[in-house]
This record gives structure tokens, sequence and C-alpha cells, in this order.
């Protein structure tokens, strides 16, 4: 265990006096260890408290003890750390009399501080278990109870006085002592939650940190204690952080034209991230509780850092993946200031990102689109229809024969007529598009192999007025099952709008309030960081609201989820089910 230097040095330790002597004991016995040091007779004894190792008692430690003793702040703290009845002595007789300047009621506490400190020393000795932090908090309970007494702190200066000391202690060094003294008493367990923290002991530093939040009523020290010991941590990580976002973030190249040279940045950036600073950070979150400020402030700075490299990925034309990393982002950063800033960056990507995945990923050049003699490339298919802009999606096949093989991609297109096509973006193949109309085509081309189909004029001619009259009446049942599914699905939206119509209003109204808050805070945060001065408990409450307002949002969203997601599918159905009836009635 750690002990202090402070206790091993104390000057009544290295005298072998109690904590009572007066100044001219104290000069006594200093002359006494002197001769007993040149005949080579100091030597450690029960008084001295082994324990606490090895006292020291050369000539030059004898002098710095008198010099501490005769110094009123460190004979205060001296005193207060030793024994008034030193170990060997304390027998019934010597408990009723310890000195004779300590009479009646200074008895008991004399007895309560001796008391308090054997089980001080005592936890020194306990291993870091449950059970040997538990003895610190009652040690360090015990002694919080003698200092905050009055009668300790009395029985203190009517030693000053008798022991004559000058210059003698005054109120305030004793205040400032009374105030700390816990503290102090504490040192060697923080002093062990540190060691365990850099040998990586997680188990060790929580159940120190959780014995220092039990603690918390015994002084403000507690919580300081707490951030100490973490401190180290957090702004390691804080400095991972920011080491990775200059290691990657400084090489974006920020034009026009590098999507390709960014994009390999921002992998390598969000690799570093989920080997380093995800592991890094989950080890600050074991240490500490969820609620600590020491998990939140390295949650927020995991999360600025996340969303810087989904800011880069804009500068490599991938939105998509940029709107996700800024949504882990602002799930990282919940409940801290730094969400505005995340949440303002989401909303400026989604609705790059929304046209991203509706338009596909920039191309560099059109695909072909010739064959020669029935085998090449061309366009097969059309669904996905966006009005807004005017466009579809569609499979890039292979052909046979004209027949579609395999698909070769997908992209979004813009008809421009006579066979003439604008490409928007490629999107990413579904296995549908591998596969369906690929084997049906081969399938296709093996019964033409096979003979199977038989090319007879004759026999398609024969057949031709009974496909005709059966290809009218299948049309009039398919447009009749469309009509009722979509009156059907018009009816359910119908419904929808009515019960959302209220919920969507006020998410509206959330929306404009939050955006205006936003606003004022991002405001704020740039006059801060400008050096100027502002109202902190303006910004505060603004904050406060701002989080009230999202949390709110949030509520409704995960309340009416299911139905707004019905009411989407509807519209969307509604939208293709329409195509395909007016497709029939041509």
């Amino acid at each position: 265990m750690f002990v202090p230097d402070r206790l091993k040095t104390n000057a009544y330790r290295v005298l072998a006096l109690s904590a009572n002597a007066t100044l001219s004991e104290i000069h006594k016995a200093a002359a006494t260890l002197r001769r007993a040091a040149l005949l080579g007779l100091a030597g450690p004894t029960e008084a001295t408290m082994p324990l606490l190792g090895e006292t020291p008692r050369a000539e030059a430690d004898i002098r710095i003890a008198i010099g501490r003793l005769e110094n009123p702040v460190q004979r205060l703290s001296d005193r207060l750390f030793w024994f008034h009845l030193l170990p060997e002595s304390q027998d019934a007789k010597a408990l009723a009399r310890p000195a004779e300047a300590i009479q009646g009621q200074a008895d008991r506490v004399v007895s309560d501080h001796d008391e308090a400190l054997h089980g001080l020393f005592a936890a020194f000795e306990a291993t870091l278990d449950d059970a040997g932090v538990s003895l610190w908090v009652r040690a360090l309970r015990a002694w919080h109870q003698v200092v905050s007494n009055n009668d300790y702190w009395i029985l203190s200066l009517a030693l000053e006085e008798q022991g004559a000391f000058e210059p003698a202690v005054l109120p305030s060094e004793i205040d400032a002592l009374r105030d700390d003294a816990v503290r102090l008493a504490a040192e060697g367990l923080v002093m062990a939650a540190r060691d365990a923290l850099a040998r990586h002991d997680t188990l060790t530093v929580r159940l120190i940190l959780a014995a220092l939040k039990e603690l918390a009523d015994t002084g403000p020290w507690a919580a300081i204690a707490q951030d100490d010991i973490v401190f180290p941590t957090v702004e390691g990580f804080r400095t991972l952080c920011s080491a990775v976002r200059e290691e990657f973030g400084s090489k974006i190249a920020r034009e026009q034209g590098a999507s390709e040279r960014n994009k390999s940045l921002c992998d390598a950036a969000l690799k570093r991230f989920r080997d380093d600073i995800e592991p890094a950070l989950d080890r600050v979150i074991q240490l500490v509780p969820p609620d600590h400020e020491a998990a939140q402030q390295s949650r927020e700075a995991a999360a600025l850092c996340l969303c810087g490299i989904a800011t880069d990925y804009t500068w490599a034309d991938d939105f998509i993946t940029s709107e996700t990393l800024h949504e882990e982002a602002l799930r990282l950063a919940h409940d801290t200031v730094g969400a505005i800033r995340i949440e303002d960056g989401l909303e400026q990507v989604r609705q790059a990102a929304h046209q991203q995945r509706v338009s596909g990923a920039p191309i560099s050049s059109a695909p072909s689109l010739s064959t020669i003699n029935g085998f090449g490339c061309t366009l097969y298919g059309q669904s996905d229809y966006d009005s807004e802009t005017r466009s579809y999606t569609t499979i890039h096949y292979f052909v046979a024969l004209f027949i579609p093989i395999f698909p070769l991609g997908r992209y979004r297109v813009i008809d421009m007529g006579g066979g003439r096509y604008r490409f928007l973006g490629k999107l990413p193949l579904r296995n549908a598009d591998r596969w369906h109309l690929g084997i049906a085509a081969m399938a296709i081309v093996a019964m033409l192999l096979l003979g199977v189909i038989s090319s007879s004029q004759n026999a398609h001619s024969s057949s031709a007025s009974s496909t005709n009259s059966y290809a009218s009446s299948s049309r009039s049942s398919q447009l009749s099952n469309l009509k009722a599914r979509i009156e059907s699905g018009r009816s359910r939206i119908a419904t929808l709008e009515t019960q959302l119509h209220p919920v969507i209003d006020e998410i509206e109204g959330l929306n404009a309030r939050m955006e205006t808050l936003a606003a004022e805070i991002t405001s704020l945060e740039k006059q801060h960081t400008a050096g100027r001065q502002i109202n902190t408990d303006d910004y505060d409450v603004k904050v406060a609201a701002h989080n009230a307002l999202l949390s709110r949002h949030r509520a409704l969203i995960a309340a009416h989820s299911s139905d707004i997601q019905t009411y989407r599918d509807l519209v969307q159905q509604d939208s293709v089910l329409v195509k395909q009836y007016n497709a029939l009635r041509r």
C-alpha cells in the first residue's frame, strides 16, 4: 500500500514522542536521539508504527523534525496525524489520564482521535478488494467524525498554549487544516487508485471510485479526488481523438475532383476510430458511472471526432456514409453540448444523402449501350420513379441475342428519348437484380438451344386470336384489382392523415423552436471561441431548453413511428399502383 512520505517523516514519530509533547520535551528528545544515533542505538520501536516503514533518525532527519515542530502549520498537521497516547502506553490508567495537560472531557477526545488514527493506519495494510476498500470507507468516516468535532481542535489549541510554542498556531490555520484533514487522510487510497490505473487494473479503480462517491458527504474533497484520478485517462483520450483528426483531417483535399483520394483517407480515419478510439472510450466508460462527467466528456470527444470524419466523407462524395456517421455521433454525444453541433451538421448533409440515395453515387462516364449481332450491353426495366428528377432506376445488362444474361450495374437515369439517357448515378445491385432476370434469360437461351421453343409461324398464327382474347380479359381483371387496391390504400391514408395531423403539427413546431435555439447557441459558442464574454446562465438555459424540446421531439417520433412508417409505405405503394394502372390502360 502507498504511504505518503509526510506520515513516514512525521516529526513526532521521528522523535518518538506523543502528540502532547511540549517544546522542552521535544528538544530533550532530540538531544537524546542525537546521542543514540552517535552510538548506533536508534532503531524502530512499536511506538513508531513500523507498518509505516523505517523511521528516519539520522542527524539531518532530527534537525528537519525540529524545524517542522517550530513551524505552526507543520506542527499542527503532524500532531493531527500522530498519537496522543503512544501504542505501548495504552492501558486503562493511561486512557484515564493520558497527560497532565489533558483532563476530563479531553480523555474521550484523545481516545476517539487515536482510535480513528489506528483505523486509518490499518487501512494502509488492507488488500484493495471489496473488504479492504470497505475498511478504508469506515476508517475515513471515523476520521471525518473526529476532525469535525470542535473538541479536538480546542484540545489542539490547549496543547499549543501549554507546550509554550512560539509562534503559536492561528485560528485561520486550524480552519484550513480542518477543511483539508480528510483529503490528507485519503491520500494513500488516491495514490493506490492512480497506480491501479497505470497498471490497467480497472476493477480496483472502479472500487476506489465507488468508495469516493460513497464518501461524498464527508466533503468536496471526494469529488475532486475522483476527477484527479480519472483526469489523466480523460485527457489522454482527448489527445488521442485530436491526434486522429489531425492525422487524417489535415490531409483531406477540400476541392472538387479529389473524391477518390479523400475516400481512402476517410476509410483509414474511420478504421483508426474503430480500432483505437472506440476501445479507449470503452475503457474510460468502464472506470466511471455512465452519468459521470468524465464519461460524458469522453463520449463528447469521441462523437466530435467521428463527426469530423463524417464531414470529411462529404469531400469524398459519400453523403450516405456521412449521414450514417453523423447519426452515430449524435447518439454518442447524447445530452452533451456537442450534440447541437453534430445535429446541425446532420441536417446539412441529410438532403444531399437523400439525393444520393435516390440518384446513386456519381459516375465519371456512362456505361456502354451498344450491341453487335445481338451481343453487347443495354438497359432493361424501369422502377422507383422520382417525379422531382423525372428519373427511374434501371439495370445495365449484358445481352446475348438481345436477351439479358446477367446484370452489370444498376443506375438512375433520365430517358432523353431516341435511345439516349442521362445517367445521374450508380446504385448498388440488389440480389434480385443479380439473379432473377439473369436466370430467366439463361433458361430461355437453354430452351432455344435444346429446340424446346418452336419457331413455327403457323402455330403462332393459329394461337394469336386466343392469346389476344385472353390478354384482353386478363388486362381487365388486373385493372379492376389494381383499382380496388388503390382505393383501399387511399382510405387508410386518409385515416392516418387524420390521426397524424396534430402530431405532425407539433413536430414541425418543435423543429422551428429548436432551429431558433440552435442558432442562438451556436452564436454564443462562436462569441466564446472568439474570446468575448457571454452570459453563461443564458447559454445554459438555452441548451437546457433545446435538450428538452429534443427529448419531446424524439418521444413523439418514437410513439408514432409505426403509424408514420405505415403512412409512408402506403403513399409509396399508391404511387407504384397508380403507375401500374396507367401502364395497363395504354
